[in-house]
C-alpha cells in the first residue's frame, strides 16, 4: 500500500561538459515518488536513468530544476545537512557493490551507524540483526573477496538498511550477476519493501525488475518517454 508523495522531482536538467561539447544527460524530467512504492526507471544506456538516480539521491546537483523531499528542497540545504540527509534518509545499492575490501561483512554493515555515532556494541548487534535477516548471518567474519557476488549484494543491502533509512536507491543491483541470483535479490528487495514499508527506486534495464514494480518510468535520451505499471511492461516485454 502506498501513501503520499515522498519525493518529487520537478523539471531537473542536467548538463555535462565534455571539453567543447555540451551534453545534455537530462532534459526536463518531473516525476512524482510515493512512500512506499517499489519502482523501476527502466532504459537502455546512455538513456539518462542512473544521471536521474543520482539526482534523486543528492549525489549530484541538477543543472536546472528541484528535487524535493517530503516537500523541503534537497538542494537548498547546507552541505552538510545533505550529507545528513543522504547518511539517514537514504541507503544505497550500488551495481558493483562498493564494499570495503579490508572489512569483514560486519564492518561494511556497521560502518555506516558508526559515522552517526552509535555506539560500537549496539552498532554491532544491530549489524549482526541485518544480516541474518538478508541470509548471510553464517558470514559475519568474511570479506569481500571471500563472498560470492550475489553475497557482496546482500551485504551491501544490509549496509543499506544500515541507518533504517525510509528511501533505499539501487542502481543497477542486478547488473553483475547471474540470473537466478538477480532474481533472489529482486526478491529480497520486494520481501524489504512489502514488509519493512522501505520506498524502493531501483535504476536498471533487466527485465526480472518489471514484475516486482508497480510502477515502471522509461526513460530514452533524457526524458521520460512514459510511466507504466509493472503488469502492463510485463506483458509487453513477454
Amino acid at each position: 500500500m502506498t501513501h503520499g508523495k515522498i519525493i518529487e522531482v520537478e523539471s531537473v536538467k542536467k548538463l555535462y561538459r565534455l571539453g567543447e561539447e555540451e551534453v545534455w544527460a537530462l532534459k526536463g524530467v518531473s516525476l512524482d515518488i510515493h512512500r512506499g512504492e517499489f519502482i523501476s526507471i527502466m532504459g537502455p544506456s546512455g538513456s539518462g536513468k542512473s544521471t536521474l538516480f543520482n539526482q534523486i539521491g543528492a549525489l549530484d546537483i541538477p543543472t536546472e530544476g528541484k528535487v524535493t523531499y517530503e516537500g523541503n528542497s534537497i538542494f537548498d540545504m547546507p552541505e552538510e545537512k545533505q550529507a545528513a540527509f543522504r547518511c539517514r534518509k537514504i541507503g544505497y545499492i550500488f551495481q558493483t557493490f562498493n564494499l570495503i575490501n579490508v572489512m569483514t561483512s560486519l564492518q561494511n554493515v556497521m560502518l555506516p551507524m558508526t559515522l552517526l555515532g552509535v555506539e560500537r556494541r549496539e552498532a554491532e548487534n544491530m549489524a549482526k540483526s541485518i544480516l541474518e535477516r538478508v541470509g548471510l548471518g553464517h558470514r559475519l567474519s568474511h570479506r569481500p573477496q571471500e563472498l560470492s557476488g550475489g553475497q557482496q549484494q546482500r551485504v551491501a543491502i544490509a549496509r543499506s538498511l544500515a541507518n533504517k533509512p525510509e528511501v533505499i536507491l539501487a542502481d543497477e543491483p542486478t547488473g553483475n550477476l547471474d540470473t537466478r541470483t538477480g532474481q533472489e535479490i529482486v526478491d529480497l528487495l520486494k520481501q524489504l519493501n512489502r514488509e519493512e514499508g522501505v520506498t524502493v527506486i531501483c535504476s536498471t534495464h533487466d527485465p526480472k525488475m518489471l514484475k516486482s514494480s508497480e510502477r515502471v518510468h522509461w526513460m530514452r535520451d533524457g526524458l521520460l518517454e512514459r510511466t507504466t505499471t509493472g503488469d502492463q511492461a510485463l506483458s509487453h516485454a513477454q
